[in-house]
C-alpha cells in the first residue's frame, strides 16, 4: 500500500514537472517557422508595413521573424544602420536562419565592412551549402577586398609630383570600380597632365563624368578618346550610349518643365 502511494506521488510529481517544462519551453523557445514572403504593390504599402512593425517593436517587441522582416524593409529603404540593429536582434533571438546572416552581410557590405560581410555570408553558407548566390557574394566580397588592398598599396606608393602616370591611372580605375568617383576624376586629371595622347585615359574620364551625371563632359571626353583611336567600335558604342543617356535625361527634364 505504502509502495503504491509512493509510486502515485512520483507519477504526479513527474507529470507536474513535465507540464511545467513544456509550458516553459513552448513559451520561451522561438518558433522555427520562416518569415512569410511579402509582396507590396507599391512603396506606400511597404512604408505602412514598416510603421506597423515599428509600432509593434515599441509596444511589445518583435518576434525574430518580424525583426528579420523589418530589417529587410529597412534595407530596401537604404536605412542600413537601422537594418543592422534589427537583423542582429533577429539573429540573437533565433540564430539558425541562414537568410538573416545573408541580409546582415549585405548591410555590412554597404557600410564598407567587407570582411564582416564575408564572415556572415560564410556562416550562412555553412548552414545552406547549396546556396549558389552566397558563393557568388563571397567571391565578389573577396574580390572587393583585393581591390581595396591594391588601392591601399598604390596610395602609399604614389607621392606628390610622381611622374609615373601608369600607377596613377591604375589607381584612378580602381577608384572608379569602388565608386569613389571624385577621387577617380581627380586622379585622371593628374594623369592627363602627364599623358595627353591615350584614348584609354580619356575614355576613363568619360566614364567618371558619366557616373557623376555630367554627360556633356563625358561626351566631350569620349569624342577625344575616339579621335585618338577612330577605328574603335567599343569607343563608338560608348559614345552613342552616352549621347542617348544625355538625350533621355534632357527629355525627362523638359517634360518636368511642361507640368503646370
Amino acid at each position: 500500500m505504502k509502495r503504491n502511494v509512493i509510486i502515485t506521488v512520483l507519477v504526479i510529481l513527474f507529470l507536474t514537472v513535465a507540464a511545467g517544462l513544456y509550458k516553459f519551453y513552448s513559451k520561451e523557445s522561438p518558433s522555427k517557422t520562416p518569415p512569410p514572403r511579402m509582396v507590396y504593390k507599391n512603396i506606400s504599402e511597404l512604408d505602412e508595413d514598416i510603421k506597423r512593425l515599428e509600432a509593434l517593436r515599441s509596444a511589445k517587441g518583435l518576434s525574430w521573424q518580424e525583426a528579420y522582416r523589418l530589417g529587410t524593409l529597412y534595407m530596401r529603404k537604404d536605412r542600413v544602420n537601422e537594418a543592422i540593429t534589427v537583423l542582429e536582434s533577429s539573429a540573437r533571438m533565433y540564430p539558425d536562419y541562414a537568410k538573416t546572416y545573408e541580409s546582415l552581410g549585405k548591410a555590412y557590405f554597404k557600410t564598407g565592412k567587407i570582411d564582416k560581410a564575408i564572415d556572415l555570408w560564410e556562416k550562412a553558407l555553412k548552414m545552406n551549402p547549396s546556396a549558389e548566390n552566397l558563393k557568388e557574394m563571397i567571391s565578389q566580397g573577396k574580390g572587393r577586398m583585393s581591390l581595396l588592398d591594391r588601392i591601399s598599396v598604390l596610395e602609399k606608393e604614389i607621392k606628390p609630383g610622381d611622374a609615373n602616370w601608369e600607377k596613377r591611372f591604375e589607381l584612378s580605375i580602381l577608384y572608379l570600380s569602388v565608386n569613389r568617383i571624385a577621387d577617380a576624376k581627380a586622379g585622371l586629371e593628374e594623369v592627363l597632365k602627364l599623358k595627353k595622347d591615350s584614348p584609354d585615359v580619356y575614355d576613363a574620364m568619360a566614364e567618371a563624368n558619366a557616373q557623376s551625371g555630367d554627360f556633356d563632359k563625358a561626351i566631350e571626353n569620349e569624342k577625344k578618346a575616339l579621335s585618338l583611336n577612330p577605328k574603335s567600335d567599343v569607343l563608338k558604342k560608348r559614345l552613342s550610349d552616352m549621347e542617348k543617356a544625355r538625350d533621355a535625361g534632357n527629355k525627362k527634364e523638359s517634360q518636368k518643365g511642361d507640368i503646370r
